[in-house]
């Protein structure tokens, strides 16, 4: 690993070192394991779980060295501080940093050394899970990533063993400040403050937990927690499994649907955790829980839209293919496909945006005529709409935009718009029926006759936009006009037509 400069002062690790009250405290059990793994693992007659002070390095563990402290003068760790995770010498009698350091030289003779760091959750190092060797070695891969693993382990006991004795703490303080302890619970009244007994019963109630849940203290005092989990959780003994979690783990965690007085349910997110005496003995539970129905369905609505997002990206990659695919194939030129291609991708951005300025699932079919014909609205009263407001699904926007975009292009070049007097009437409607009616009318135009050869607009609007409303959609080639109905439903999401 290479050397770095610190990102933080001694001071700083200092404070953190104290905030774990861990200096100068008796072997513990937790710590000895993990020591007596590492050295098992690595193979090593010395393990330790080293943290490092400003003039000290204290063991909180440490296996087959015989002291539980050393001067920092001396100190290995001292330089494993200043690397990313873990400092490995395979020699210290070739390394420059510990010319004549007594530790190497004299009693216990230390040559190999590895220190993984345990760092903060803020990323202050504050020590090592380290092994040490008489003799020179090199640790393998597997080696290396365990004792990264047992840093990490040493880290949770720590942070668990400061967690608990924090909880300590604020169970002597209540002891002594019980209607402050009171006061400060019942203000807060966004969270559900609840203990249990050792059977689950409710002990004592907050104000938060009766704005939430609905029951009141007197209510609860004495019932089993149970009456507030649903009840296929009640069936499951879910109740049971997050006190058994909190017991033996510390912290039973809770995030589900809850039960309310009235039967209406909510999302809870809370934990639950053991409560003790001084003396370390189990009293029951306190469990904090807090509704987040409104997170959790902003969560749930979230990924709908991507869902959403990512199907409708798929559908508008498949039309772009189909688009490029079936101009290539009908033009009777490159430039001519060209055109054909861009202004139908043109058309098709343009679905896109109006999906993009709206919910992204559904737009206003006003909308999407509109921005359809705006290229083609060369003159006043070229255009006659008329119909309701009604949504459409993203699929229908993008059906409906490319339909208009082919019978507008066709009616430039060949029909009523390609005439100064010529003009169109397109109208909508929804019928009591639920069925949705979509007509173009050309009227003014030159005479009309039917293509000779079927191209990929035709195609477009005869066989691909039906399915997106789930009906059908009939293109007639009129002598007086062309003319375009289409008769499905609308709001209706459906897969999109191969």
């Amino acid at each position: 690993m290479t050397q770095e400069k610190p990102s933080f002062t001694e001071s700083e690790r200092s404070e953190a070192i104290r905030s774990f009250d861990i200096l100068d405290t008796p072997p513990e059990a937790e710590f000895d394991d993990l020591a007596r793994i590492a050295a098992e693992v690595c193979g090593t007659p010395i393990a330790l779980v080293s943290l490092v002070d400003v003039e000290r390095q204290f063991f909180k563990a440490e296996i087959g060295l015989g002291v539980r402290e050393t001067p920092i003068a001396t100190s290995f760790c001292a330089h494993a501080l200043l690397v990313d995770d873990i400092l490995v010498i395979p020699d210290a009698t070739k390394d420059s940093r510990f010319d004549g350091n007594p530790l190497v030289y004299q009693d216990p003779k230390v040559r190999f050394y590895a220190g993984a760091l345990l760092k903060t959750r803020e990323g202050v190092p504050i020590g090592t899970m380290c092994v040490l060797d008489h003799q020179p070695r090199e640790l393998d891969a597997n080696q290396i990533r365990t004792l990264l693993l047992l840093a990490r382990q040493a880290m949770t006991q720590l942070e668990l063993r400061r967690s608990l004795a924090a909880t300590r703490q604020a169970l002597r303080e209540a002891k002594d400040m019980e209607t402050r302890h009171r006061q400060i619970v019942d203000s807060a009244i966004d969270f559900g403050i609840i203990t249990l007994d050792l059977d689950g019963r409710v002990t004592s109630w907050s104000v938060g937990a009766e704005s939430i849940l609905g029951w009141s203290e007197a209510e609860m005092l004495g019932r089993p927690a149970d009456v507030f989990f649903t009840e296929e959780d009640q069936a499951a003994g879910i109740p049971d499994q997050e006190m058994q979690a909190a017991q033996e783990r510390g912290r039973g965690s809770d995030e589900r649907w809850h039960r309310r007085r009235d039967g209406s349910r909510f999302w809870a997110s809370g934990e639950m955790m053991p409560l003790r005496d001084d003396d370390d003995n189990h009293l029951g539970y306190v469990k904090i829980l807090r509704d987040r129905t409104l997170q959790h369905q902003a969560e749930a609505q979230r990924l709908e839209l991507t869902r959403e997002m990512s199907h409708r990206m798929k559908n508008s990659f498949a039309m772009v293919q189909s688009i490029v695919g079936q101009s290539l194939r009908t033009a009777s030129s490159v430039a001519e496909a060209r055109d054909a291609i861009g202004t139908r991708i043109e058309a098709l951005a343009r679905a896109q945006d109006i999906l993009t300025q709206t919910s992204g699932t559904h737009a206003a079919i006003s909308e999407v005529v509109r921005d359809a014909l705006a290229p083609y609205r060369t003159g006043e009263g070229r255009f006659d709409v008329a119909g309701p407001d009604l949504e459409l699904t993203a699929q229908q926007v993008i059906g409906l935009s490319l339909a208009l975009h082919e019978l507008a292009t066709n009616a430039v070049k060949h029909g009523a718009l390609s005439e100064a007097g010529g003009c169109v009437d397109i109208a909508w409607q929804h019928t009591q029926d639920d069925v949705f009616v979509f007509d173009w009318c050309e009227r003014g135009g030159a005479p009309v006759t039917p293509p000779t050869r079927t191209g990929f607009g035709t195609r477009l609007i005869e066989r691909i936009v039906g399915p997106y409303f789930d009906g059908k959609a009939t293109l007639a080639f009129e002598p007086g006009g062309v003319t375009f109905r289409l008769v499905g439903s609308v709001g209706q999401s459906v897969d999109s037509p191969d």
